[in-house]
């Protein structure tokens, strides 16, 4: 079963069928949010509309954001590079970089590309030191949930260079 979350200045809230509930709890952050696991699961109370609601990113900062920068091989081709001697890529984001799902997105005057790329982002809910080894069988363990992210990028010609990670 999966559970859909929402966030707003002053609440966090279950998604449901009805609409959105707000759940019982004093967390600020996403962290402190996956630590009160059990009042994500006992909220109750009366549904609001949830286009009544001023939504952030339920992923609070400051955050360690990582991204994946060669993931499939159309891309890296697409990039203008070998498939077959680039390594899997990952680099690290600024916690800036996260805004809620209906912030602007400014393009500077001297971007001549702005591109956008949606993403699936993992959020991770435990702790993993330098050394972690994450394989299939111990993923659903450190995981705790998916967030749908536009990745929006900016090229400077052939310097390519990561302005935001949305929703």
């Amino acid at each position: 079963m999966s559970t859909s979350v929402l966030r707003t200045a002053d609440a966090w809230w279950v998604h449901t069928r009805e609409g959105a509930v707000r759940i019982d709890t004093d967390a600020e952050t996403t962290a402190q949010l996956l630590a009160d696991r059990r009042a994500i699961e006992g909220a109750t109370g009366d549904a609001v509309p949830v286009a009544s609601l001023s939504l952030l990113s339920p992923v609070t900062v400051p955050c360690r954001v990582v991204a994946q920068m060669t993931n499939f091989v159309s891309h890296v081709r697409d990039a203008g590079m070998n498939p077959d001697t680039v390594p899997l890529t990952f680099f690290r984001k600024s916690s800036g970089s996260i805004s809620g799902p209906h912030d602007d997105v400014v393009k500077p005057a001297h971007v001549r590309l702005l591109d956008y790329e949606v993403e699936i982002g993992l959020v991770f809910g435990a702790s993993m030191p330098v050394g972690t080894d994450v394989t299939a069988d111990n993923l659903a363990d450190h995981i705790a949930g998916l967030v749908v992210t536009d990745d929006g990028a900016i090229d400077l010609g052939r310097q390519r260079t990561t302005v935001r990670w949305t929703r």
